[in-house]
């Protein structure tokens, strides 16, 4: 994204060139042939060409604020084409494309993009949601207006043999994410996801994760091998990205976000964030897990879903 700078070279938007000075080697010490010139010769060395206006003299002519906003919008147009493209790449190269989608920002983010692509209303990418019988109800009746907006019908895959969470709470209790954390997310999450990619016979999953999501992700990449193969078109997006995509292209956004949630997933473990920390570095999912634990005591950071998945195509 940055353009190399090579010594003596004119700066591209720069209005001033430079002779620049190249200290002649000295076989023996020719570290020391740079420090033995005179001081005017040095200043001579970055001395303005004569004729030739220094930035200095033109800065105030300068519409920096224009350049800033130029790169800006070509940055952001690269963020978009570029998960576009991701997104044609894995719906056009494979037969059975999914989106698992857990409406947090970049999943809006990525249904709108499906969206543009006609993925959505002609059923060619369908989407997958995972009920926990433990999500915010904000959440299932956002989904249902995003089903409306743009015409699909989620998939929606919950724990094995429960219709619903009454039948859940009689055989598990309210508690299970606190007794066994591990148990909870095999039976809620992982299970229902696995069991979603096997039964639509998934051969590439597009998913909303990114780098800056944390450590765990920090070199991912666009597409990943793996059974299923993963696409992953906000790789090189930011949290920050995603919530001024919504905002430029008016759309609706997780109501939650204006309750101070910066990402929402299960009720029991998620919690608002300071505005100031959502886009520092992991600053999105920092309301995620909060007082769960994994089994080795460390902080719990991932549900499982993508982890496992990785395990699985691993062995």
């Amino acid at each position: 994204m940055h353009a190399a700078r090579g010594a003596g070279t004119k700066q591209s938007g720069c209005s001033c060139s430079y002779a620049v000075f190249r200290p002649s080697s000295s076989p023996s010490q020719p570290h020391l042939a740079a420090s033995r010139l005179p001081r005017q010769s040095l200043r001579a060395a970055v001395r303005p060409v004569p004729g030739r206006r220094s930035a200095a003299v033109t800065a105030g002519k300068v519409d920096l604020d224009a350049w800033i906003q130029q790169s800006r919008e070509s940055r952001w147009q690269w963020l978009e084409d570029s998960a576009l493209q991701a997104l044609k790449t894995a719906a056009e190269n494979f037969e059975r494309p999914a989106f698992p989608c857990a409406l947090i920002a970049g999943d809006v983010v990525i249904l709108n993009l499906l969206d543009k692509l006609g993925y959505l209303s002609s059923g060619k990418v369908p989407v997958i949601f995972i009920d926990t019988f433990h999500l915010f109800q904000e959440t299932h009746n956002f989904m249902h207006r995003l089903e409306e907006k743009y015409g699909f019908k989620a998939r929606t895959y919950n724990a094995a043999g429960f219709a619903d969470v009454a039948e859940y709470k009689k055989v598990h209790g309210s508690d299970l994410f606190i007794t066994d954390i591990e148990e909870y997310d095999k039976i809620c999450k992982v299970e229902p996801f696995q069991r979603s990619l096997k039964d639509m016979d998934v051969d590439v999953m597009i998913n909303g994760r990114r780098r800056d999501h944390g450590f765990e992700r920090a070199q991912l990449e666009v597409f990943e091998e793996g059974d299923p193969i993963k696409a992953n078109p906000l790789a090189w997006w930011e949290f920050k990205d995603c919530m001024e995509y919504l905002e430029r292209s008016g759309l609706e956004r997780h109501p939650l976000h204006d309750q101070g949630y910066p990402s929402i997933g299960d009720l029991h473990s998620t919690v608002p964030v300071p505005k100031e920390k959502w886009y520092e570095y992991a600053g999105e999912r920092s309301g995620r897990f909060q007082g769960l634990t994994n089994a080795d005591g460390s902080l719990k950071t991932e549900c499982g879903i993508h982890t496992v998945t990785e395990e699985v195509a691993a062995a």
